[in-house]
């Protein structure tokens, strides 16, 4: 009788001890596999602005220039002396109005031989042959979007959309009107250059007026006492007028290589 009795006990604890829930130790540790952790962020400065993402500190109203190394656009008023090549960020903004009282200018003192040689630049290109204003290679770290004013100008790396009003400028791209008291020289003009010297470009479209007249590659119209393109389409008027087709007094004109 003790035996039976002892083997209904035993069954019955096997039983209730089956009943008993194990430990999910793998429907735990599932759930814990699929929690959706936030995507790492990229909080470095200089990685997110050379990949456009702006941070908004990085935009101001107002800044003097050269602007602060770690501001990459300004929405408003630029004002200062002038901008230099950020080593921190690749190309700087100006959305608005650039004005300097720069002393760039003061640059072309000791410079006079170039405006000189710029009278005759028109008659042939090689004429300033220690200034190469195209023929440089340097990236555009400054965009101004909007007016700039500058009692001197760029100086190379420099692209303008808008209005120009300078003593003297070098840069990359002008696309609009630019007003200069001696030289434009340029990579790439799209639009009205009008300078009391010389106007130097690569690649022109539109046109250009000035004492001298230069393009290699030109798609408008050249006035002036000397035009040069090597590569024109459109009209020449001026005392002496040389492209790739001709050279002819007054007036000259290409419309095919």
């Amino acid at each position: 009788m003790k035996k039976f009795i002892l083997s209904i006990v035993i069954l019955f604890a096997i039983h209730s001890y089956s009943q008993v829930d194990s430990p999910k130790i793998s429907t735990y540790s599932s759930k814990i596999d699929t929690v959706k952790y936030p995507k790492h962020r990229d909080f470095n400065y200089f990685d997110r602005k050379s990949k456009g993402d702006l941070r908004k500190d990085s935009i101001r109203y107002f800044s003097f220039s050269p602007i602060y190394r770690k501001n990459a656009r300004v929405d408003g008023l630029a004002f200062g002396v002038g901008h230099f090549e950020n080593c921190r960020i690749k190309q700087q903004t100006v959305n608005g109005l650039n004005l300097e009282v720069s002393p760039m200018a003061l640059a072309l003192i000791p410079l006079l031989h170039v405006p000189i040689e710029g009278l005759f630049v028109g008659i042939n290109d090689k004429q300033i042959n220690n200034v190469a204003f195209f023929d440089y290679d340097y990236e555009t770290y400054i965009k101004i979007n909007g007016l700039n004013i500058s009692s001197g100008g760029f100086m190379g790396g420099a692209q303008v959309n808008g209005l120009n009003i300078s003593v003297f400028s070098g840069m990359n791209e002008m696309n609009g009107i630019s007003i200069n008291a001696t030289l434009l020289g340029t990579k790439s003009f799209n639009g009205i250059s009008i300078s009391g010297i010389a106007n130097i470009t690569e690649k022109g479209r539109g046109v250009q007026i000035a004492i001298s007249n230069v393009s290699r590659n030109h798609k408008g119209i050249q006035i002036g006492l000397f035009n040069h393109s090597k590569n024109l389409r459109g009209f020449q008027f001026g005392l002496w007028n040389t492209n790739g087709k001709r050279k002819l007094p007054f007036i000259n004109w290409q419309f095919k290589s």
